[in-house]
């Protein structure tokens, strides 16, 4: 090591002695060291930015390798419930099947038809009264088609064009849909509007509260029971026979990016 080191300074006085004997201003006996300096390093200091950038980008690709998978394997653990639920609705419908036989009445109807639609325009006074899908009658969708998300209840079909349709919200007053409770089991009418809805004809003993479940309702018993809102306040009003129920809607109007129809009607 200590060899090493007295050549490198033999190196640098014998490289003086002939920058001196060769008259080279200083001024340029500085750049030329620099020159020098630059050559050696900058191809190092090259390398180096580079094997950042290259492990910065190895760690962003492992971090979103890692949160994907994690993702599937929640999506999968959904899946596979899903199949699960798939499998005891098949016992139940065959159990309901031998009832309905047994007793001569007619089993429920299950929905297969339906459509999922993109939200493209809502309503632009703020009041979220429509939104507009991209699916109209080159996809068969009719006026008076129910319309949800997840389990929960956006609306109806209310206006159908070529390749779009308006769809009327559980925000607008213009909406009204027979809907119960989970606390009573009752028929009632929801009745749409900004920013809650309410139900009607609600009679003073029903034991209807605040948090309780609104659920649309179907006679027929082929429309799902989708969640209409929660109970936001429930009422006694002195000059009348019935209670004042508001409601406010679960569905996030705003929040929508597609929606589903239900090739059917309430």
């Amino acid at each position: 090591m200590g060899r090493k080191r007295w050549i490198i300074y033999l190196s640098l006085i014998l490289l003086n002695i002939f920058l001196y004997f060769s008259n080279i201003s200083s001024s340029k006996y500085l750049s030329f060291l620099f020159d020098i300096l630059y050559s050696i390093l900058m191809p190092v200091i090259e390398l180096k930015t580079q094997l950042a950038n290259t492990m910065s980008n190895s760690v962003n690709r492992y971090i979103y390798l890692v949160n994907v998978e994690k993702t599937n394997r929640e999506l999968l653990k959904q899946v596979q419930e899903l199949y699960l639920y798939k499998s005891q609705l098949r016992i139940c419908e065959t159990s309901l099947k031998s009832l309905s036989e047994l007793m001569d009445i007619q089993a429920q109807n299950y929905i297969k038809d339906i459509v999922f639609a993109g939200v493209v325009g809502y309503d632009p006074s703020g009041m979220d009264t429509f939104v507009l899908i991209d699916k109209g009658k080159d996809q068969g969708i009719e006026e008076g088609f129910v319309v949800f998300f997840k389990d929960r209840f956006v609306g109806i079909v209310d206006k159908v064009f070529g390749s779009s349709s308006r769809v009327r919200t559980v925000y607008s007053k213009d909406l009204t849909v027979s809907s119960t409770t989970e606390s009573t089991g009752k028929s009632y009418i929801y009745k749409g509007g900004w920013r809650y809805g309410q139900l009607l004809y609600v009679n003073l003993e029903d034991p209807i509260e605040k948090g309780n479940l609104v659920l649309l309702r179907d006679n027929r018993k082929v429309i799902p029971a989708f969640i209409i809102g929660t109970v936001l306040k429930s009422e006694q009003r002195n000059d009348q026979f019935f209670k004042k129920v508001l409601v406010l809607p679960s569905v996030d109007i705003r929040k929508l990016e597609y929606v589903v129809v239900i090739k059917a009607r309430l």
